[in-house]
């Protein structure tokens, strides 16, 4: 689960005690059953369940959620769908991936970010919403140093403002319309194909390797995975050193309750000899 979904919950006054995790089944997906009994549990005790986040590309490991199945326990309970695609959103641009997202096309809103595989540079977030005007009265205020116009410096409603929490924000669009300009979303969809390549590349690499071992299955473009018989302590030595040195910049996360190596392959510059490298420098670290 994305950070941002507690951040969300706190910033609408609810708290994280209105958060119920679901856990995941063998492919790091939402666990249908355990989302269905959860839901039959707080209705019991006289709760509301109102919304159901679904991963498409989990930040953690690039599992993308059953959203067709989302969809069906979402409208049985009247709940909103809401798709954290912060990853894997952009895989529809490549034909090969894209039917992994099948059911997305139900979601209430899409969140995603245009600063991982489209290239642009840090923050350019997106969200999408199917009906503009619920957005539209959740945001927008009216008040009297602020108010629109039919005309003039104030017309142009709505304004960016009454469709998110920021008031004074930057012109984000702007390197989101050259990019595409630039590349199109053809080329994008290749970076999407090509990052996914290295990804079963690398874990090809390491499923070869007795002193490697995978730790969730690869969906996408996130690999993770651990050195045999390395501790947490030394798995977090062996990515801060390479970082440090400046040689990959792998992440950790925590699977299973043990620490691994993370592997986000987002830019279109990184190469086959890139992965092999990557691997045989753990390897001699090992």
């Amino acid at each position: 689960m994305h950070r941002c979904v507690t951040g969300a919950l706190d910033m609408a006054g609810l708290g994280a005690a209105a958060l119920r995790k679901i856990a995941v089944d063998a492919e790091c997906r939402t666990d249908i059953a355990v989302l269905e009994a959860a839901i039959a549990r707080d209705v019991a005790a006289g709760a509301t369940p109102f919304l159901i986040v679904g991963t498409a590309g989990a930040v953690d490991t690039g599992a993308i959620d059953d959203f067709t199945e989302l969809h069906r326990i979402a409208a049985a309970h009247g709940a909103w769908l809401h798709a954290d695609a912060a990853f894997g959103a952009l895989a529809a641009l490549s034909p090969t991936h894209a039917p992994k997202l099948r059911g997305i096309e139900h979601a209430d809103s899409v969140a995603f970010d245009f600063h991982k595989w489209a290239q642009v540079t840090y923050d350019a977030g997106c969200l999408l919403v199917r009906d503009p005007a619920i957005q539209y009265a959740t945001f927008a205020q009216k008040t009297g140093y602020l108010a629109g116009a039919s005309r003039g410096l104030a017309g142009g409603a709505p304004w960016p403002c009454d469709l998110g929490p920021d008031l004074s924000r930057g012109f984000r669009a702007l390197k989101i319309w050259m990019t595409l300009s630039a590349y199109g979303t053809g080329q994008l969809g290749g970076v999407v194909d090509t990052t996914c390549a290295l990804a079963q590349r690398l874990a090809a690499r390491v499923e070869k390797s007795a002193a490697l071992r995978l730790c969730a299955p690869v969906n996408l473009n996130i690999v993770c995975f651990a050195v045999e018989g390395f501790n947490d302590e030394q798995t977090e030595a062996l990515v801060a050193d390479l970082q440090e040195e400046g040689l990959f910049a792998p992440s950790t996360t925590r699977i299973g309750g043990r620490l691994c190596i993370r592997a986000a392959i987002v830019n279109h510059r990184t190469n086959a000899q890139d992965i092999d490298d990557f691997v045989a420098e753990i390897l001699r670290r090992a």
